[in-house]
C-alpha cells in the first residue's frame, strides 16, 4: 500500500475549528504588532509630554493583549460546539451565554487591576479592538472574510 492510497480519516470539527482559529490567530500578528506600536508609541510621547512616566499604561497594554488572545481563543474553543448544535435556540442560546460569560470574565478583570491601581484601563481595553482592526482591513483589501 503506497502513502496515496491511504484514505484520510476526517478531522473532527473541534479540531478543525480549532486550527482556523490558530491560522487567525497567526494572522493577526501583524496587526497587533502595528497596533501596539501606535498605543506604545503614544504612552511614550503622552509620557514625556507630562515629564511622569505612568508603569500602569504599560501593563495595561500587556494585560489587554493577552485579555484578546484569551477572548478570541475561547470564542474558537467554543465555536465548534456551536456549529455541530442541531438546534438552533440551543446553539443561539450557548454562544450567547459563552459570550456573556466571556465579556463579564474580562470586565471582572479589569476591574480588579484597575480597582488596585495595577492598569491603566484606556490602554486595557484598547486592545480588544484589534481583532475588529483585523478583519476590517482584511475585507477592505481582500473583499472576503
Amino acid at each position: 500500500m503506497t502513502s496515496k492510497s491511504k484514505s484520510k480519516v476526517p478531522k473532527k470539527p473541534r479540531d478543525e475549528a480549532m486550527n482556523i482559529m490558530f491560522d487567525e490567530m497567526k494572522g493577526m500578528i501583524p496587526v497587533f504588532l502595528f497596533c501596539n506600536g501606535i498605543v506604545l508609541s503614544v504612552c511614550i510621547i503622552y509620557s514625556v509630554a507630562a515629564a511622569d512616566y505612568d508603569w500602569r499604561l504599560l501593563t495595561g497594554l500587556i494585560l489587554g493583549n493577552f485579555a484578546a488572545l484569551a477572548n478570541f481563543y475561547a470564542l474558537g474553543a467554543k465555536s465548534s460546539k456551536i456549529i455541530r448544535e442541531k438546534n438552533a435556540k440551543n446553539a443561539k442560546r450557548y454562544a450567547t451565554g459563552n459570550y456573556i460569560i466571556r465579556y463579564f470574565t474580562a470586565f471582572a478583570v479589569f476591574g480588579f487591576f484597575t480597582y488596585f491601581g495595577l492598569i491603566s484601563p484606556v490602554t486595557a481595553v484598547i486592545p480588544l479592538f484589534y481583532p475588529k482592526i483585523h478583519y476590517t482591513i482584511k475585507a477592505i483589501f481582500n473583499k472576503k472574510v
